[in-house]
């Protein structure tokens, strides 16, 4: 992987050059100006942009971004030093992928961003490109669409996972290290039987995955003191049917959502037939998610909520597939209501 550095600090440079001399699967260039950059014949072999905030070129984060995006699409990351709340939202207004703090970096990290963020690029502009080929006679949605068609989404999942995991144990936080296994354990079988017929009533590793699944969640509940009402078919939880996948997206989803609630808290899950299927119904005695706009980008939102609680609600939607469109989200006097139109 070609990484392209865009500083004109030349120590700055230096440090993070040395950083990558000794990984042979990462090379770097460098330039102290964005022009420079431009002229230099390496735009289309770069696979991924570091981006120096202050520079004497610099015009502004939202410029910079668009005038790097006249010659190149790889994506963009910010290294800045003023790791504020204002450099981060409109270094994500802008169009970066990331920002990082100049202090916090190392070769494993860069490593580490580096992939992500060229997964999570290449993603966005697939979902993008795929939504403007999209006519308004397209088919409705629908839950049997093939497995396949996530194996992009489950593999950037599976990468971010797995450096979640590894931190945590690095951080010594053993209890959430252990359910963010989990959480990895459920994408490497999902992407391990892609190619099974899951219409089929038939025991296979995602069904018995299911059915730990749905216990560790009332565990939890049970260890956090945390009140779980299942208002709810006990079949859609359990059950060895059609649509496992969306069974266990639901509880992915509740457990992901318990692990942001504290003991004394209260959730109901509550489900009811509708004309277009199922709807979920979830109700949250504490507002962890203001929004759809929050629950669909919690990447960037949330700084409260802990990445296991995060990842569990991403890996809960994504195996849901449900659009933005078929999702409400309010808060009224500090609670939360969710419905999910599956």
């Amino acid at each position: 992987m070609r990484i392209h550095y865009v500083e004109d600090n030349d120590k700055d440079a230096q440090i993070v050059s040395d950083m990558v001399q000794s990984d042979l699967e990462l090379k770097i260039d460098i330039s102290k100006r964005i022009d420079d950059f431009e002229q230099s014949g390496e735009t289309a072999s770069t696979d991924f942009i570091m981006l120096d905030v202050r520079r004497p070129d610099a015009v502004s984060i939202e410029d910079d971004i668009r005038r790097i995006r006249t010659f190149t699409d790889a994506p963009i990351v910010l290294v800045t030093s003023d790791g504020s709340d204002l450099i981060r939202r409109e270094a994500f207004a802008g169009g970066a992928e990331a920002v990082l703090d100049k202090r916090d970096l190392s070769s494993e990290l860069l490593r580490q961003i580096a992939i992500n963020t060229t997964l999570r690029h290449k993603l966005k502009a697939e979902k993008s490109r795929s939504s403007r080929e999209q006519t308004p006679h397209a088919q409705p949605y629908s839950l049997k669409a093939p497995l396949e068609t996530l194996s992009g989404t489950f593999s950037y999942l599976e990468i971010s996972l797995q450096t979640l995991h590894e931190a945590m144990i690095d951080a010594g936080r053993q209890a959430t290290a252990e359910y963010v296994a989990h959480l990895l354990e459920t994408v490497r079988a999902i992407r391990a039987y892609a190619q099974d017929d899951l219409s089929q009533a038939t025991r296979t590793p995602i069904h018995e995955l299911l059915l730990d699944t749905a216990e560790r969640v009332s565990r939890d509940a049970r260890k956090m003191g945390i009140d779980l009402v299942m208002e709810t078919e006990t079949s859609w939880f359990t059950q060895i049917g059609s649509r496992p996948l969306a069974a266990l997206g639901i509880q992915h989803l509740i457990g992901g959502i318990l692990r942001a609630c504290a003991k004394g808290d209260r959730i109901s899950v509550r489900s009811e037939r509708v004309d277009e299927g199922i709807a979920l119904n979830l109700f949250v005695s504490r507002a962890i998610i203001d929004s759809r706009k929050t629950l669909f980008n919690l990447a960037d939102n949330c700084p409260g909520m802990g990445g296991d609680a995060k990842a569990s609600i991403q890996l809960g939607l994504t195996l849901l597939s449900v659009p933005k469109e078929q999702v409400d989200v309010h808060v009224h006097k500090n609670n939360l209501f969710i419905r999910v139109q599956i």
